[in-house]
């Protein structure tokens, strides 16, 4: 919960001499009515070494970034970790977001600071004790009539991430870019290379989080950010599909993309795993479009495989971990979105199914699918996955043996039985889930033993004869 003028820390901070305000995205989220979490503090007035001293006798303080002019401070009381810095001016001495000459000041101006920040609506601060706001740059103005502005010309210049920060920002909060501000984006979007992976994954994170990614994609395209963070996704335009899809591939990906952030007919919308395998799902397409000439049908055989290859290259390079993801998880379900929805599955299909693909991975598949319905030309057309999705919760539901830890029989029954410790007892182990999922009845202790001894006796046969003692 954001710090009041009530809170005891403030008290002793505006008695030391101190201003206290609140800047960046709390003040804009507050300004805009949305919750926010976290809120960022700028003390002026009181010197670092002494703004330490008033701080830790109300909870833990670290020093981070350059010259320890931002202080991570936890309260005591209080569950939350706040940013407190002294006014700052900084300029960039290098490229890529990392080298800057930063300048830390407790008596420099409130406004000086603020003229620093890459957009108007971000330069905006609260004062603490009054409540009044400092506006040097019109950023309420431009709040109220849903604009991005920058503050200065310069500011992708000297900062190139925040091109990714102004396509964020104008999806999640459903801001037009002011004309100029577009314009620098087009003329500095190549300096996006200089910026690391991971600071790029963070800004693509927010981005998946607005109520529709698509609006950010739009405009990655526009500004020409798109053929740099993904060619491949650039590459979908124009490659056009048949009538049942929807248009082209990247019109069908991108309304994959939102369904997959915001459809209520999904289980997990906004699962990021599902968010990314949506954006890749069709990758391969243009490279597997093939039309008959006497027909004019249209295919693209085999494109997940092409997709999941894709997929592979790019996060590769971007360590989507990062973001608390699995990216094998991923792939699995780009190489998989093509499976057979027809939901007169038999019981021994669908348990074949569930362990192919994996229980922890099974609805996020179906949500996938979903997507992918509503992303297409017919959006209305998903009970047959509703049903199919019904009936795999019906089979789980029974708990059949998916895997050698389900069994009632375990390796060390099978040495029991005289069989040899090794890559053998897990082969044995695996075919008897592969049976007893065809009939999970068999799946008990004698009916497995029998099954062992029957049908693997060769490698009992094989195995020397024990020494006894005499």
């Amino acid at each position: 919960m954001p710090l009041t003028s009530h809170n005891p820390l403030l008290q002793t901070l505006f008695k030391a001499g101190g201003k206290v305000y609140a800047v960046g995205g709390s003040v804009r989220d507050e300004l805009l009515e949305r919750p926010t979490k976290d809120q960022d503090l700028l003390v002026s007035q009181i010197p670092m070494e002494r703004l330490c001293e008033i701080l830790a006798k109300f909870g833990y303080v670290k020093k981070v970034g350059k010259s320890f002019g931002v202080l991570k401070f936890k309260p005591h009381d209080a569950e939350l970790t706040l940013d407190i810095a002294l006014p700052r001016k900084e300029q960039s001495t290098g490229t890529g977001h990392r080298d800057f000459e930063v300048e830390f000041d407790p008596f420099l101006p409130i406004e000086q600071d603020l003229g620093r920040r890459d957009f108007t609506i971000n330069a905006i601060a609260k004062d603490l004790a009054s409540g009044a706001y400092i506006d040097p740059f019109g950023g309420k103005i431009d709040l109220a009539h849903k604009i991005l502005k920058v503050v200065f010309l310069q500011a992708f210049e000297e900062d190139p991430l925040r091109l990714l920060r102004g396509i964020q920002f104008a999806a999640r909060l459903n801001l037009t870019i002011e004309p100029q501000t577009l314009s620098l984006m087009k003329k500095n979007a190549a300096l996006i290379k200089t910026v690391s992976p991971e600071r790029i994954l963070e800004e693509l994170k927010k981005l998946f989080s607005a109520e529709k990614p698509s609006v950010g994609f739009d405009l990655m395209r526009e500004v020409g950010l798109l053929s740099i963070l993904f060619p491949e996704v650039e590459r979908m335009i124009g490659v056009m599909q048949p009538a049942r899809h929807g248009g082209d591939v990247y019109t069908h990906t991108m309304r994959v993309l939102d369904a997959a952030r915001s459809s209520a007919d999904l289980e997990t919308p906004g699962d990021l795993e599902v968010m990314f395998a949506a954006l890749f799902h069709d990758l391969g397409k243009p490279y597997t479009r093939a039309e008959d000439p006497k027909t004019k049908k249209v295919s693209f055989y085999g494109h997940q495989i092409v997709s999941s290859r894709l997929a592979r290259k790019w996060m590769h390079h971007y360590p989507i971990e990062m973001l608390g993801v699995n990216p094998q998880n991923i792939l699995n379900l780009v190489f998989n979105h093509m499976f057979e929805t027809k939901s007169f599955y038999g019981e021994r299909a669908i348990r074949r199914f569930i362990r192919k693909i994996g229980q922890d991975l099974i609805f996020k598949l179906i949500d996938l699918r979903i997507a992918d319905k509503k992303g297409g030309g017919f959006p209305h057309t998903v009970r047959g996955v509703f049903k199919l999705r019904n009936i795999i919760k019906e089979e789980l539901a029974k708990k059949p043996p998916f895997s050698p830890k389900d069994l009632k029989l375990n390796g060390h029954h099978l040495m029991e039985l005289g069989f040899p410790e090794g890559p053998t007892l897990g082969k044995i182990l695996k075919d008897m889930v592969d049976h007893v999922l065809a009939d999970p009845e068999n799946n008990t202790l004698d009916y497995l033993k029998n099954f062992a001894l029957t049908k693997y006796s060769h490698l009992l046969a094989s195995q020397p004869t024990p020494k006894h003692d005499n």
